[in-house]
């Protein structure tokens, strides 16, 4: 192999151009390593100041010499167990007419080339893989993965040849049945010539054995009658039938094998159709636990109602964690809020409150806004429409000295918040302006207490 030559008065060592040396043709897929650097394709058009000197390989831990050359480390040692002198020095024609030709002693591991070897781009070199990347994803994972990798064939210890690509060799083994029977013969044939048949084969013995015996009642019987060549064809007769009953022996344990390997598919198929159906059954049980839990869920949210509500059309409205809920009206993210729902009686109306923490309509922003929402209740075909009941609410005073705020109306029986509800309630009707927030604010110990506010609605009989 041609190297190539050194530029003379260089600071760094460079190479010229591919004209004066041209690198070897990489291996093909599936070629060693042993020459030290990596096998990968050329197509890329990396500098040629990554290849060895020696192999012509991308350089694999590349040393550089005091001469400035470049080798692969594994290649530098073959070279120093030739010779010293570096044999891209003796091939430069520039530097050995000049006598100064450097030596393979002083050296050092040149990491910065590595480096910059590791992040060329290249592509695998096995037939039909289409992968390319930087070079080390191919030496950390590409190469032990390629599905186009060609293994040798399981059976190549008793000669088989075949050289397959990793993913078929399943398609290659079941193919050749015939191929590796006949090597599995070939290979029985010679170790009984060299082995110690007693010991190795017992079962053959027996058939040999009784051959034997055969042999010698035909000999008895001849009585020394056939000549040497006639006993020595018997001899190779005897051994032929051996070695058909031995091939006859071991395709019935293939074939028991095979049925023992058919009977394990076929349990492991109804293993995987049980596992199916428990799969189904736990995704029914975990569908009929969802429902229970909406179910859960409903009950509890009525008892909470039933615990809350009303029946003499009175009803007292606690409202918990009151800063939380006014910082969210005022930032718009929940503007109102709506109580439990209470009746006037068992059979009577069914009504709720609703109120804006931060005001609605001409109250917004100023006030506190409480309204009368009139919902669809099961005995509303028995009842006068539309509500006329004089409504009252009261905001509680909690210091104990009575100063409530009250407000009351009567519904203007026109508007359609006051009719037989249609949907599942009506709109909202009431005190836009029921307490001035500057006024909750001022006297906020007198109305709230531990973060809670009480609202009272009387509706009269």
């Amino acid at each position: 192999m041609s190297l190539i030559a050194l530029k003379q008065g260089d600071g760094l060592h460079s190479y010229k151009s591919q004209r004066e040396w041209k690198r070897p043709p990489c291996p093909a897929a599936g070629g060693n390593e042993e020459a030290g650097g990596y096998v990968a394709s050329a197509e890329w058009g990396h500098d040629l100041k990554y290849y060895c000197g020696k192999c012509g390989l991308l350089m694999r831990d590349p040393v550089q010499t005091e001469c400035g050359h470049r080798f692969c480390e594994r290649c530098h040692r073959n070279l120093m167990k030739e010779s010293v002198t570096c044999p891209s020095c003796l091939r430069d024609k520039e530097i050995f007419e000049n006598g100064s030709v450097g030596t393979l002693e002083k050296c050092f591991k040149d990491r910065a080339i590595a480096k910059e070897i590791l992040n060329l781009q290249v592509s695998c070199q096995n037939e039909g893989c289409v992968w390319s990347g930087p070079l080390r994803e191919l030496e950390a994972k590409h190469k032990a993965t390629c599905e186009q990798k060609l293994l040798k064939c399981p059976f190549s210890v008793i000669g088989c040849t075949e050289m397959i690509p990793s993913h078929r060799i399943n398609e290659h083994n079941q193919a050749c049945t015939q191929h590796h029977l006949v090597c599995v013969l070939q290979s029985f044939q010679e170790f009984m010539k060299e082995a110690d048949i007693s010991r190795e084969c017992p079962r053959s013995v027996e058939i040999i054995e009784k051959h034997k015996e055969k042999d010698t009642e035909s000999n008895e019987w001849r009585g020394g009658k056939q000549s040497q060549g006639g006993s020595a064809h018997e001899e190779l007769k005897v051994k032929v039938h051996t070695f058909e009953n031995i091939v006859t022996v071991l395709n019935r344990e293939v074939g028991d094998t095979l049925n023992t390997v058919l009977e394990q598919g076929k349990g492991l198929k109804n293993q995987e159709a049980e596992t199916a159906q428990l799969k189904s059954k736990i995704r029914q049980h975990e569908r009929s636990l969802c429902l229970k839990d909406l179910v859960i869920a409903d009950l509890q949210c009525r008892l909470e109602v039933l615990e809350h509500t009303t029946y003499d059309g009175t009803f007292v409205w606690a409202i918990s964690d009151l800063s939380r809920k006014m910082q969210e009206a005022i930032g718009g993210r929940v503007p109102s809020i709506l109580s439990p729902p209470f009746f006037t009686s068992h059979s009577g109306y069914m009504l709720c409150l609703r109120l804006y923490l931060n005001g609605d309509g001409v109250g917004a922003n100023t006030h506190l806004s409480l309204f009368l929402v009139i919902m669809k209740g099961k005995y509303d075909s028995i009842l006068e429409w539309p509500f006329s009941k004089k409504v009252t609410f009261k905001l509680l005073d909690q210091s104990g000295r009575h100063h409530e705020v009250v407000s009351a109306f009567k519904p203007d029986v026109n508007s359609a918040s006051f009719r037989k509800p249609v949907h599942s309630m009506n709109v909202a009707s009431g005190c836009p302006q029921f307490l001035p927030l500057a006024q909750l604010h001022a006297n906020r110990q007198a109305y709230v207490a531990d973060d809670v506010m009480f609202i009272k609605a009387v509706v009269d009989p």
